[in-house]
């Protein structure tokens, strides 16, 4: 009698098993590498001590035609962002996602100045902010091709780098061009909170994701490799980057179950 008990008890464990097993499905894979995606993204911030060194570079106290001339004023990156979802676990009422990534965001803008001899002074301003991080997602499913990413969150590692360049459009020829980098002391570290929808276009194969969120940001400076200057100077009140902003990206997804 206590045999048959275990028997009838093993094949009870075997189907509840089964079948919670069966009704689990895996888009992008359970376990493992289980997908790569890739796609176009932009990202936000407010640079005060950035813009108000740049503009007072091009625009020294003794000119008079500040409010007039053209001024610096960085605000939005853009870029790619390429990634791996090592984790994409999807159970019929909710799914969640463990995922790794590299973004490579750019913003360069230059002005001319007049200098009052027939020709301008050109100032060349490149800000780079490449970042790589971790995230993880939440959500559930909205209609058969359709998932609602409740949740998405990200942590993010920057390494920031602006290059300055200032020369002379010298009709003669003999105009010489002097650049400056600025790099960090140390990789920089911020946060990104947000939601969006997945597009199923193949389930488990190729989807399409929109998100949006917000980043979380603040860059004290950036120090330069030529001279050991920094942006801002040093007992400054503003900072390089005082806060993050919008993040936004549009990325295809390729799947690998698993």
């Amino acid at each position: 009698m206590r045999q048959s008990r275990i028997k009838y008890l093993i094949i009870l464990l075997s189907i509840v098993t089964f079948s919670k097993v069966s009704s689990q499905t895996c888009g992008f894979g359970c376990l493992g590498l289980s997908g790569v995606y890739g796609g176009y993204s932009l990202q936000q911030y407010e640079a005060d001590g950035l813009n108000n060194y740049l503009n007072l570079l091009a625009h020294p106290n003794w000119s008079s035609y500040y409010p007039f001339e053209p001024n610096f004023n960085f605000k939005e990156a853009r870029g790619f962002k390429v990634g791996i979802n090592l984790v994409r676990a999807d159970y019929s009422n909710f799914f969640f996602t463990f995922k790794g990534y590299y973004q490579f965001l750019l913003e360069d803008q230059n002005i001319e100045i007049d200098d009052g001899f027939g020709a301008q002074n050109i100032y060349e301003a490149k800000l780079e902010m490449n970042n790589w991080g971790i995230g993880l997602d939440f959500g559930i499913p909205l209609l058969s091709f359709i998932d609602w990413k409740i949740v998405d969150g990200e942590l993010k590692f920057f390494s920031p780098k602006l290059s300055v360049s200032i020369y002379n459009n010298n009709p003669l020829g003999n105009s010489v061009k002097i650049e400056n980098i600025y790099t960090p002391d140390k990789v920089k570290m911020g946060f990104s909170v947000g939601s969006g929808l997945i597009f199923n276009i193949i389930e488990d194969y190729i989807s399409l994701e929109a998100t949006g969120m917000y980043t979380f940001l603040e860059i004290d400076n950036l120090t330069s490799d030529l001279d050991g200057s920094s942006i801002p100077i040093e007992g400054s009140e503003t900072k390089f980057i005082s806060k993050g902003g919008l993040q936004a990206f549009l990325q295809l997804n390729i799947g690998i179950p698993l």
